[in-house]
């Protein structure tokens, strides 16, 4: 009972330490802009490099325009991104766009072409509102706005309203518009 007490206490110490950290300003990167924050891929073709330098090997090459990823850090012209993957490395920032997009549940994606796990797309922020229409996980939508909890979404001229959890490319509680 004396170790679980000073188990508790200890636990409760280091929340009370964390909580001036988390309640600083956010961070801002070489641009002023916050860190992290989401963007976007803009061309048909986009490298992603090991380093924040076109002397750095290429990591991957994206052919998805419009593909959301996650800043995390500035330097100088380059952005160090994650995706939806978790993939990290370092982009030029002519290759991204501060445009919002999002994409579906990219983690329900299932590598079995038959085991589709859609979500649906409804017509008002309400889980009983009708569905107009099933997205698949792993689909881009363009990001309307966001209240914290809904999202409005659009994807091929179909607009809908979907559950924040539910999409990569805004954060928990994010309100956007």
């Amino acid at each position: 009972m004396r170790r679980l007490a000073r188990l508790l206490i200890c636990t409760l110490l280091v929340f009370a330490m964390l909580e001036p950290a988390m309640a600083q300003t956010e961070r801002k990167g070489a641009s002023g802009g916050p860190l992290p924050r989401f963007a976007m891929i803009k061309p048909d073709r986009a490298r992603m490099r090991v380093g924040p330098g076109f002397n750095y090997a290429t990591k991957w090459i994206y052919k998805r325009p419009g593909l959301p990823v996650e800043i995390t850090e500035e330097y100088s012209v380059w952005r160090q991104v994650r995706d939806a993957d978790g993939t990290e490395g370092w982009m030029h920032v002519s290759v991204l766009s501060s445009q919002r997009n999002a994409m579906i549940a990219p983690w329900l994606r299932s590598a079995n072409a038959d085991d589709k796990n859609f979500l649906a797309l409804k017509a008002g922020k309400d889980d009983s509102a009708r569905d107009v229409a099933s997205v698949e996980p792993g689909v881009i939508v363009n990001l309307e706005e966001c209240d914290g909890t809904w999202c409005e979404l659009s994807v091929k001229g179909v607009k809908g309203y979907m559950h924040q959890k539910d999409i990569w490319g805004v954060y928990p509680n994010e309100v956007f518009n």
